[in-house]
């Protein structure tokens, strides 16, 4: 009943947004922070949290590549460069939000959470099928059920024109 009572009065007070509550920061206040942030902090990784974050993407790469080989399948999760720099920017971007001049081994903690709850975990799910680097597991186990029936077909070295092979396969083959 107190979370209706809430919504409701969010919604009927919705006109009153510019002025602050007691408490709040007004929303030009806010505008003005952000743009002073943009403006005049940059913020770099600390030696201690860069090395920090290199023992946990190596350790995360390592296990990627330990589950691949336990699991004989290769993970659709790919740990790359790309995500490590995606990191890097989270965690300077945490220090940039309190003006500090260094992001700290706190911000990459909470840049890593950020990581996995959003990327990792939705990866996981399938919910990522169409992302960049990203192939649902479902699909994966098709391209390996084709290959194999490409396989089957042509011997080792045996060269095949396009046109030649253009019967294809049946559902029930695949």
């Amino acid at each position: 009943m107190r979370l209706a009572k809430h919504v409701m009065q969010v919604h009927l007070n919705a006109a009153q947004v510019g002025q602050a509550q007691e408490g709040e920061l007004s929303l030009n206040f806010i505008k003005k922070y952000i743009g002073y942030c943009r403006n005049k902090c940059g913020p770099r990784l600390s030696e201690e949290a860069a090395q920090m974050l290199k023992n946990r993407y190596v350790l995360m790469r390592s296990g990627a590549r330990d589950y691949e080989k336990d699991a004989e399948k290769k993970i659709n999760i790919p740990i790359t460069v790309r995500q490590l720099e995606a990191i890097i920017r989270i965690s300077e971007s945490l220090a940039k939000m309190r003006l500090l001049p260094f992001a700290t081994a706190a911000h990459v903690e909470e840049a890593l959470r950020l990581f996995q709850v959003s990327t990792l975990d939705a990866a996981m799910s399938g919910s990522l099928s169409g992302a960049e680097d990203f192939t649902p597991e479902q699909d994966i186990e098709e391209v390996r059920q084709i290959e194999k029936q490409i396989k089957r077909r042509f011997a080792i070295g045996t060269q095949v024109s396009e046109q030649k092979n253009n019967p294809g396969f049946c559902e029930t083959e695949i």
